[in-house]
This record gives structure tokens, sequence and C-alpha cells, in this order.
């Protein structure tokens, strides 16, 4: 992703005035989250600044090709904001979200695990296979945590009842007795 140094100007009545980095960040968050300012929000997800980025990345008002330069983001805490946002996961389609899991950061995998059923254009029970025999016990607990989502099916809670991680077998037993 390209990113660019944003030009700040306030304007009060008439008055400009040139402001700095730090002031975006401290503002980006009280922008009205609303349709009306989507093209700021647009235009600030090219910011060089990671931290307006990251602010950006917890709005609901985003056009889609800003959700997916975010996804696509350097920095590993606006992509996680972008993947549990409820309102981006909707836009989210397979091919990126596979893309992530093959960069195998183990973050952003429990990110995906724990929001699952919230990627609503992504075969999400594919996703769930894949996840439930990562070789991280984090990726996995994130999967069946908080009593796994519908999207982890029973064979692979039965599968992750086995675990060999106690805390992951707990956790996949409890899921798989609230379905009964």
């Amino acid at each position: 992703m390209q990113t660019q140094t944003i030009k700040i100007e306030l304007l009060i009545n008439g008055k400009k005035v040139v402001i700095g980095h730090q002031f975006l960040e401290d503002i980006v968050s009280k922008i009205p989250d609303i349709k009306e300012n989507q093209e700021i929000f647009n235009a600030l997800v090219l910011s060089d600044n990671p931290d307006v980025r990251e602010s950006l990345s917890r709005l609901d008002t985003m056009g889609k090709k800003s959700i997916h330069l975010l996804l696509n983001d350097i920095n590993q805490e606006v992509v996680d904001g972008v993947l549990s946002n409820l309102d981006f996961a909707k836009h989210i389609s397979e091919k990126a979200l596979m893309k992530i899991i093959d960069a195998n950061n183990t973050k952003l995998l429990m990110t995906i695990a724990s929001n699952i059923h919230i990627y609503t254009k992504c075969d999400v029970c594919k996703i769930a296979k894949i996840l439930a025999n990562h070789a991280s016990t984090s990726v996995r607990y994130s999967l069946v945590n908080w009593r796994a989502s519908h999207a982890v099916s029973t064979k692979i809670l039965k599968r992750l009842v086995k675990d060999k991680d106690m805390d992951v077998a707990k956790r996949a037993t409890e899921a798989l007795e609230s379905r009964n």
C-alpha cells in the first residue's frame, strides 16, 4: 500500500491554519462516522501515519476500496482492526482472507478464528478447518473460545476435543456439549 503525507488545514471563520500529524491523530476518531464523511475517510486511508489508519479501521462508514487498502496495510494493528470490524468483514473476500492466513501471522489468525462467523463472503467451514489444524495452540483455542461459532462444525469440535492442549480440548468439549 502506498501511503502519503496528508496536508492538514483547519478553517476557522475563514482563517486557514496548517496543523501537523499529531492533531490529525487526535481528531480523526472525533470525525463523525457518517456516510457524508466517507470521502474524508477514503483520503485518510492513505495517511503515512499508522495511528490514523488504525483509528479508521474501527469506523463503520468506509468504502470497499478503502477497506481493502486497510486490509493490506503493513501495520498489523490496522489489519487486526479491519478483521475485527463487523461492518468491514462483510466486504472481505475469501481470497483476501486466505492471503492473510497464508502469511501465518498468529495474532491475525487468532482474530480470524475469534470472529470466524462474521466473514459472510467466505466459506467459513473451510476457514475453520484450516485454523483447527494450525500448529499454534493460540489459534486453535481462539476458534473454540467463548463457545465455538456454528461455523466450527461438530466434526471439527470432535477432533479438537482430542487436542494435545488441555485448554483447547476443554473448550471444544464445552462447545460440543452446548450443542446437545
